[in-house]
Order: C-alpha cells, then sequence, then structure tokens
C-alpha cells in the first residue's frame, strides 16, 4: 500500500545516511521488476547480544562495555534523526570479534519527517516487541527518541540483571502499560 511503500523509502533513506561501526550497513534498495521495495543490508554473523554474553560468561564490567557500544550506535542514529523503534536483544547482533553491531530498523521512525512525508502517520502501524516496548509505542502516542531510551533501559536492565524489569507482566499490554506510566 502507498503508505508502506513511503515508509520503506523513508527508511531506506535514513539508513543510507547510517555509516556507523556498530550499525549494519545498508549497500542497496530499490523496486523490483515486479514493484516491490527491497533492502541490502551488510550480513553479519553473530550471536544477539545476551545470548553472547552468556554464553562467554562475561562478567559485569565487559558486558556495560558492550553496551556502551550499542549506545554509541543508537546515539548516532539520534544524531541523524532516526530512531530505531524495535530495539530487542536479537536486533543487537555480537560478531565473532566482539564487536555489537545494531540491525533491523524496519520500523524505523525518522524524527523530523520531511514535509513531503509529513503526512504519513507514523504510528498507524506501530508495530513492535510488546517485551521492550516504550510506554508511548504501547498506548499509541508519538514516537521519538525517547522511545529507543526506554527500550535501552529495559536491555541493558535484563543484560546485568538477568531478568525482565517487569518479568510477571511483559506478555500483558495492558498490565505492562500501567506498570510503565
Amino acid at each position: 500500500d502507498p503508505e508502506t511503500r513511503l515508509r520503506f523509502r523513508s527508511e531506506r533513506q535514513g539508513l543510507a545516511s547510517l555509516q556507523h561501526p556498530n550499525i549494519v550497513q545498508l549497500i542497496d534498495g530499490g523496486l523490483t521488476q515486479g514493484d516491490l521495495p527491497y533492502l541490502v543490508m551488510e550480513y553479519v554473523e553473530g550471536t544477539p547480544l545476551d545470548e553472547y554474553c552468556d554464553q562467554r560468561r562475561l562478567p559485569l564490567g565487559r558486558r556495560i562495555e558492550l553496551f556502551i557500544q550499542v549506545l554509541a550506535a543508537i546515539e548516532y542514529a539520534h544524531q541523524h534523526l532516526v530512531a530505531h523503534c524495535d530495539l530487542k536483544f536479537s536486533n543487537i547482533l555480537v560478531s565473532e570479534d566482539g564487536r555489537p553491531r545494531l540491525l533491523d530498523f524496519g520500523i524505523t521512525k525518522i524524527v523530523e519527517p520531511p514535509r513531503a512525508a509529513a503526512a504519513i502517520t507514523w504510528e498507524s502501524a506501530r508495530p513492535f516487541t510488546l517485551e521492550f516496548a516504550s510506554p508511548e509505542q504501547i498506548s499509541g502516542r508519538k514516537l521519538t527518541t525517547a522511545t529507543d531510551l526506554y527500550s535501552a533501559g529495559v536491555i541493558v536492565y535484563t543484560l546485568l540483571t538477568g531478568t525482565h524489569p517487569f518479568e510477571d507482566l511483559k506478555e500483558d499490554p495492558i498490565a505492562l502499560l500501567r506498570a510503565t506510566i
């Protein structure tokens, strides 16, 4: 549909501007002969951040070092007006050389969309992963870079403690929303 295509094009343009060692690189994008949009991203063989840390029994200090690199990637994206909006462990792969890589900008939000795209209702589709979703994602409010910061907080809490901050509520959107506002 036209809205999804516009979102896809916006994502592609946002990703094209991101050149950071901890962000998976966009190689190409466009439309197939059948008029289907596509992205070609750098392939990263890696392990989700939590699994990487747990498998190697990394100490607290090393986990923090890795997460600081993730935060640098998030900050860089935000400086380029791109909010990820789906931060979770499976979207942060750590390669064998120990470098975390942020990927899957599939529901990216351009923080200040260009005028031509301003009519898009960015929050209308609102795909997200409940376990890491911010209160504004769950309630359907406007998404900002704060959305990523909330999710990053959930990730680092879980990474450092071994448990989700709302373990008993993470599968229940209503209870989770009540607990986070």
